[in-house]
C-alpha cells in the first residue's frame, strides 16, 4: 500500500515531534520532513515534494498562509492542512482566500486529525466542526452569500453539499450514480459561478451559507 507522504511545519518543536510520533504509528502514512519557519517549509516541501503539508499559521520569516500563497503560484500540487490554535474570523477568512484543503484547531483529538489527513488525501477538504459552525454563525446571513448561492443550479448545490462533507469526486461520483468526469465538470463550473480557485475556498463558502447543516435531498436533480 503506498504510504501518504506528509511535511509537518510548526516552530514549536515539542508539537512537531509529538505529531510525527502519533503519525508514525499509522501503517498509511509517512512522515518525509519537518520545518521551523516559513522559508524552511519551503525549501523541505520542494526538496521531499509530499502529498500533504500540515502547517500553522504563526510562523517565523513568513506565515503558513504565506506559505502555501507562494508555493500555489509555483503550481505546487501538495495539499495543505492548516493545524492551528486560532480561530478568530480574520484568520477564518484568510485561509478560506488562500485556498487551503484543510483546517483543524490543536485542541481538537487526534481522531479529527486523522480525518483530515485522509479525507483531504483522498480529494476532498476538511474543515473543523468548531470552525465550521464559527463560519455558518458569523457569515451564513449576509445577503452576498445567498446572492452568489442563487448562482448555481440545484444539482450543483447538491454537489457543492457533498464536497463540503470532505467526499472526493470519486465518491460523489458514486453517491449520485453520475461519472467521476461529470462531477470534476460540476465542481469546475462551481468555482466558475463562484469565482473561485480552489475547492478549499468553495467549502469555507459552503460553510458560510450553511449549506452542508441542510439536506442533499433538499435540492432537486432535474437541473
Amino acid at each position: 500500500m503506498e504510504k501518504i507522504t506528509i511535511v509537518i511545519a510548526d516552530d514549536h518543536n515539542m508539537f512537531r515531534e509529538s505529531l510525527r510520533k502519533v503519525l508514525d504509528l499509522e501503517s498509511d502514512l509517512e512522515v518525509v520532513g519537518e520545518a521551523r519557519d516559513g522559508q524552511e517549509t519551503v525549501d523541505v516541501i520542494e526538496r521531499t515534494n509530499p502529498q500533504i503539508v500540515m502547517l500553522d499559521i504563526r510562523m517565523p520569516k513568513f506565515d503558513g498562509i504565506e506559505v502555501v500563497t507562494q508555493l500555489k503560484k509555483k503550481g505546487c500540487p501538495c495539499k495543505f492542512i492548516i493545524i492551528t490554535a486560532l480561530d478568530g474570523e480574520n484568520q477564518i477568512t484568510r485561509i478560506s482566500r488562500a485556498g487551503i484543503e484543510g483546517y483543524v484547531l490543536k485542541s481538537s483529538g487526534l481522531t479529527e486529525l486523522l480525518i483530515a489527513l485522509r479525507t483531504v488525501a483522498s480529494g476532498g477538504s476538511y474543515v473543523d466542526p468548531k470552525v465550521a459552525s464559527k463560519l455558518l454563525t458569523s457569515f451564513s446571513t449576509h445577503a452576498e452569500f445567498r446572492e452568489k448561492m442563487d448562482l448555481l443550479t440545484n444539482r450543483e448545490k447538491q454537489i457543492l453539499y457533498w464536497v463540503s462533507h470532505g467526499l472526493s469526486s470519486r465518491d460523489i461520483a458514486k453517491q449520485m450514480i453520475l461519472s467521476n468526469k461529470t462531477i470534476q465538470n460540476h465542481i469546475s463550473q462551481i468555482l466558475k459561478k463562484l469565482q473561485l480557485q480552489e475547492k478549499g475556498q468553495a467549502v469555507a463558502l459552503a460553510w458560510k451559507w450553511g449549506l452542508p447543516e441542510r439536506s442533499p435531498s433538499d435540492f432537486s436533480e432535474k437541473d
